[in-house]
């Protein structure tokens, strides 16, 4: 079938070969100029290239926007007329260092994550808004904004204030983001067969995956713990409007999730299909979720809590 041929890494009959084809119907798998990982595939259709395409010219686009997204939440999130003064002059070391990072594993996920193939799910998941139906784009997105202003408030008593309010919540994301990928996706039954799917084409897309989803726990802990000053997130931080934020963000990606599936009939993750249509198993899918995100966040309001003792 069409589907075994592209499994294989060959072209079906009748598809036109493409430009870096090997030879009839050979494909290959090169890495990034800055990722030494086997991540573009060379089968693409030109259809998937167009789609592919298509998402990188979204993610420029949406990018910049996650910016303001970032600065509205932490307008609500940060105790309101805190103007903390930047603890320095300059941005550390450390600041930039952990921003340079973030930026770098977002970049990876722009433009380096194999763009998947029609055979794939994630294909027909992807074709309304790409890689933004995944909350794992929003937590790395929203953290490379967070550790840049975090790096600009050493210029901007305004913005020490607002990234030092968020702190907390991106935390929270981060840790959610790791933990829940290792511990729900990367076991999942969806998740091994796109494994086993890209193992045969020759591209590292369970390594890329580890890449994409690790970093975004410790730079959480990093940032909080040794990169933050006690004053400032003590001055900034609200429990309340933190914990509101949380409950808010999960009802907002909940509804483009379910507007993103009426339109493309295909869940953003493998794992929502053995939900089916039973409203007491999504209900408790969603507490479960919330909760946990919750409880990511406590962790590092504990954390805060220990920081400035």
């Amino acid at each position: 079938s069409w589907s075994n041929y592209r499994r294989a890494g060959m072209s079906p009959p009748g598809e036109a070969s493409l430009a870096d084809s090997l030879m009839a119907g050979k494909t290959t798998a090169a890495t990034s100029w800055f990722l030494p990982l086997k991540v573009h595939w060379s089968g693409h259709t030109p259809k998937e290239v167009q789609a592919r395409t298509f998402k990188r010219i979204l993610d420029a686009v949406v990018v910049p926007i996650f910016g303001l997204w970032y600065l509205i939440q932490a307008s609500f999130a940060c105790v309101p007329g805190v103007a903390a003064s930047p603890s320095r002059n300059e941005p550390s070391m450390l600041a930039v260092g952990l921003a340079a990072i973030a930026v770098w594993v977002l970049a990876v996920h722009c433009f380096a994550f194999p763009a998947p193939t029609e055979d794939q799910d994630a294909y027909r998941a992807q074709a309304l808004i790409g890689r933004w139906v995944y909350l794992t784009r929003h937590c790395l997105t929203l953290q490379a904004w967070h550790l840049v202003l975090s790096c600009c408030a050493a210029y901007s008593s305004w913005l020490t204030a607002l990234t030092n309010g968020m702190s907390v919540w991106i935390g929270g994301l981060g840790w959610f983001v790791t933990i829940q990928y290792f511990m729900l996706v990367v076991p999942s039954k969806p998740f091994q067969e796109d494994c086993e799917l890209w193992a045969g084409r020759g591209v590292h897309f369970k390594a890329v995956g580890i890449l994409i989803h690790a970093p975004a726990l410790p730079l959480a802990v990093v940032d909080l713990v040794f990169s933050k000053t006690g004053g400032g997130l003590r001055e900034a931080f609200s429990w309340q409007r933190t914990f509101a934020l949380v409950l808010v963000y999960t009802l907002v990606y909940l509804s483009i999730i379910v507007a993103n599936f009426q339109v493309t009939e295909r869940w953003p993750y493998g794992l929502m299909n053995d939900l089916g249509t039973s409203a007491r198993k999504w209900a408790k899918f969603i507490a479960a979720q919330t909760v946990i995100l919750i409880a990511f966040a406590s962790l590092n309001w504990l954390l805060l809590l220990w920081k400035i003792s």
